[in-house]
């Protein structure tokens, strides 16, 4: 009998930024290497400039690629280059890019939280209002449709998967990767125009946005989903001490060990409804 195994491989990002002289653009850089399961990797990237912070919204990223002699060969390469607009100013000694970014940690390429958590206290001055409360009796439907729906999973039963549903309680899309943070920023690259503004810092007035976690809540999923402006954070496992106290202090609603009929409200219980 055989058995299909989740893959997990490296990727590594390197950078370069536009001049705003006519001179020309920095010289490419690496930035980090990360552990993933291939394929989805422009949203990957995508996805983790914006929940790392190091980009404020889409529009910055100006050109991204996979790049490399495998790429010449007319295969998907292990490498993708990214061009950011002139305007970004990235703070290379602020990642360690002499360690790789493994599947299991979604903020060991930098060498501080600090940072992380002072650009959160910038979004959480300039959020906006959210949308219309979840409804209670939602939170099983939408969780038992997520676990319905992990194509991977059902083949490997070895990788974690994540959803993004919207203020009508309808989920909208799905990722999955070896990493739980992986997925989360797959799928919030993918979602980038719908979960960031123009100027990048308020919240859609729509508002409502939540994801759906397959495991458990540290303080990077909260992280990444607070910088993408998530209002909702459902998750099958349970969440850590610190990352209840970020979901506090980023005015999330975080419910956790989601069951049949129960699970734990860990804080924001004025975004629900019964």
């Amino acid at each position: 009998m055989q058995d299909s195994v989740i893959a997990e491989e490296p990727l590594e990002v390197w950078l370069q930024i536009l001049s705003a002289s006519p001179m020309p653009s920095m010289e490419a850089k690496a930035l980090l290497t990360l552990m993933r399961t291939p394929g989805d990797d422009i949203n990957l990237v995508t996805g983790w400039l914006l929940s790392s912070g190091t980009i404020n919204h889409p529009s910055q990223i100006k050109a991204i690629h996979h790049s490399g002699l495998k790429r010449v060969k007319q295969g998907s390469s292990n490498r993708v280059l990214v061009t950011l607009s002139a305007e970004v100013n990235v703070d290379l000694s602020s990642f360690n890019r002499q360690e790789v970014a493994s599947s299991a940690c979604g903020v060991c390429g930098q060498q501080s939280i600090e940072s992380i958590l002072l650009r959160l206290e910038h979004k959480q001055h300039t959020k906006a209002l959210a949308g219309p409360p979840l409804k209670v009796q939602d939170i099983g439907k939408l969780v038992a449709q997520f676990t319905q729906t992990l194509p991977i999973f059902a083949q490997t039963g070895g990788n974690h998967g994540v959803a993004l549903f919207n203020q009508y309680a309808e989920v909208v899309d799905l990722r999955e990767d070896v990493g739980r943070h992986n997925a989360l920023d797959k799928l919030i690259g993918a979602n980038a125009e719908l979960l960031f503004t123009n100027d990048g810092q308020t919240l859609q007035l729509s508002g409502g946005m939540g994801v759906i976690l397959s495991g458990r809540v540290g303080f990077e999923m909260i992280q990444k989903a607070a910088m993408a402006n998530i209002d909702y954070v459902l998750a099958l496992g349970a969440p850590s001490s610190l990352a209840i106290e970020l979901a506090k202090e980023a005015d999330m609603a975080l419910i956790g060990f989601i069951k049949a009929e129960r699970f734990n409200v860990y804080c924001g219980q004025y975004k629900l409804a019964v």
